[in-house]
Formats: structure tokens, C-alpha cells, sequence
């Protein structure tokens, strides 16, 4: 009796399988939507404060402040380009690694030359991945969380990984 009950309440209904997609589906688009807004927003600012500073020499306060606007918005989209696309490699590829880096400091490479043409656009998709891969050489990759977690569910990091995971149904 207690095993059919078990084995009733193990096999999910088609609402239930349907319902977790499209949960996943959301959780990869509140993802992807929240690193590209808060790509841009952070880097924005940092860009309108130095573009600001640097078009007062002889430009005046109009001049300062068109220049931060646009050193901004420069540095904001080649942020949120590679935020997003980072992010959007990682879920759709479920894998935390150099790759994802590389796609989105493409994407950020050909933001970045926008209307300077076609072969600058290649040029600074290749420049940035390349760079992207460069450096990802250098840094350990060994102290991320959901890696661990992945080799070893028993882990301490397991914690930070339920806390985060948004797919489960509330117990």
C-alpha cells in the first residue's frame, strides 16, 4: 500500500512535467534578462562619470555631459552584450565554463564596433575572444560554487545552490 502510494506520488502528471518546463523557461529568461539590465546599468554609470570628467576640457557643461552620455551608453552595451550572451550560453548550454566567456566577449567585440562595418564587427568578436580566452587561462576556475556542487552534492555549498534554484515547488 505504502509503495503504490510512494510510486503514485513519484510519477508526475503532464500539467506537472509541462508546469517544471515552463518554470525552467522562465527561471533562463529572468536570468538572461536580469544580467543584461544589470550589465548595462553599473558600467553606464561608471562610463557617464568618466566620459563627464573628461568632456570638460573645453567643451562646457552641454559638451561634458553629451560626452558622458555616449561613453556611457558605449560602456554599458558592450557590457550588457556580454552579460546577456554569457549568461544565455550558460543556460542553454547548462555549463559553467571558458566558452560562455568567450561567446559573450564576442558579442560584446561586435557591440563595440557597431557601424564601423562588417570586418571591423569579425574583428572585434575574434580580439575579444580571445582575450576573454587569455585571461580565463589565468584564473582558477576551482572555487565556483555550483561546480562543486555539481562533483559533490554532499557539499557545504549545497545550501547556496537550493537557496538559488527557483525551479523547485515550495515543500
Amino acid at each position: 500500500m505504502v509503495a503504490l502510494r510512494a510510486k503514485a506520488e513519484a510519477v508526475k502528471s503532464a500539467e506537472e512535467i509541462q508546469a517544471e518546463k515552463i518554470r525552467k523557461i522562465a527561471r533562463s529568461v529572468d536570468q538572461v534578462l536580469g544580467s543584461v539590465i544589470t550589465g548595462f546599468i553599473g558600467p553606464w554609470v561608471i562610463g557617464w562619470i568618466f566620459g563627464t570628467m573628461t568632456g570638460f576640457k573645453g567643451n562646457g557643461f552641454k559638451g561634458a555631459m553629451s560626452n558622458g552620455f555616449s561613453t556611457g551608453t558605449a560602456w554599458g552595451s558592450m557590457s550588457a552584450a556580454f552579460c546577456g550572451v554569457e549568461v544565455l550560453a550558460r543556460e542553454i548550454r547548462g555549463k559553467t565554463d571558458k566558452w560562455n566567456n568567450m561567446m559573450g566577449a564576442c558579442s560584446a567585440g561586435v557591440v563595440g564596433n557597431c557601424g564601423k562595418g562588417v570586418g571591423a564587427m569579425a574583428s572585434g568578436c575574434v580580439n575579444f575572444a580571445v582575450m576573454s580566452y587569455i585571461i580565463d587561462l589565468f584564473i582558477d576556475k576551482k572555487q565556483d560554487p555550483f561546480e562543486e556542487y555539481a562533483k559533490n552534492p554532499n557539499s557545504q555549498e549545497k545550501d547556496l545552490l537550493r537557496a538559488q534554484n527557483t525551479n523547485k515547488k515550495a515543500e
